[in-house]
């Protein structure tokens, strides 16, 4: 069941954030969206996860639409958003506990996945309580990814999953991606990180001046002899800067 974006729009203040952005993620693809600060990334990704209303345009799941089934969508997705809802005054395990019961899981069942997530992610399980405002932002995003996790979703969207995290915890994460993508579910990521985006996306789509500029596989994309990076830049930079105006500083 892919997840299709067809011809979303937002204006935020006057100013035209998304114009016309479209595009389908398949079943077994992981989908990497890049873009500069404030291309309008996160708007689109709170779109997905209906935390923002297009101005126009749609999103659906399969032949689900969060007009007919949100609930039904919100059952097979998992969301870490840029700012993460995780509940400071509660412990680690007592989040993972409290978004168990939003998903209506088993008391046992809710325990288990919980400690097996903390036991990968975290490299202390006794962080798993302290309480969430003590930990460090590499920690927090660490709780946000195992409670995005903690049901299984279907659906499964990471708006800079790698940030704030140290090279090993990116290294597991990037290994937990790998696996857990299958033929029947997508992921759905916007980083900066390319180093390790790129050893878990199959596509990309290039976001500048609210548009798409491409969209495709990893293989269209790097059909020339240019790196990944160098394409990138090329297509969200194609005026070279230079430091001709700060020869002040580096001369």
């Amino acid at each position: 069941m892919p997840l299709s974006v067809n011809k979303i729009a937002k204006n935020f203040n006057g100013r035209q954030i998304l114009s016309g952005v479209g595009f389908e993620i398949h079943n077994s693809q992981c989908f990497w969206l890049v873009g500069r600060n404030g291309a309008g990334k996160t708007t689109l990704i709170n779109i997905l996860a209906d935390l923002v209303e297009a101005d126009c345009g749609s999103v659906s799941f399969g032949d689900w639409t969060y007009e007919k089934e949100e609930l039904v969508i919100k059952r097979n997705l998992g969301v870490l958003p840029d700012k993460n809802p995780a509940i400071p005054q509660l412990t680690g395990w007592e989040y993972l506990r409290f978004v168990g019961l939003l998903h209506e899981l088993p008391s046992d069942e809710c325990s288990r996945r919980a400690q097996s997530l903390l036991e990968y992610f975290f490299d202390e399980t006794e962080d798993a309580h302290k309480r969430i405002g003590t930990y460090s932002h590499g920690m927090t995003k660490k709780i946000g990814l195992c409670a995005a996790l903690l049901h299984r979703p279907r659906y499964l969207i990471l708006d800079e999953p790698f940030a704030g995290l140290d090279p090993v915890s990116s290294a597991k994460l990037v290994r937990f991606l790998q696996s857990y993508l299958n033929e029947e579910r997508i992921i759905f990521l916007s980083s900066h990180d390319l180093s390790y985006s790129q050893k878990v996306i199959t596509h990309l789509g290039i976001l500048e001046g609210g548009a798409l500029q491409f969209v495709g596989s990893v293989e269209e994309f790097a059909a020339s002899k240019d790196s990944i990076e160098e394409s990138i830049l090329r297509v969200l930079q194609p005026k070279e800067a230079t430091l001709t105006g700060l020869e002040w500083l580096v001369s």
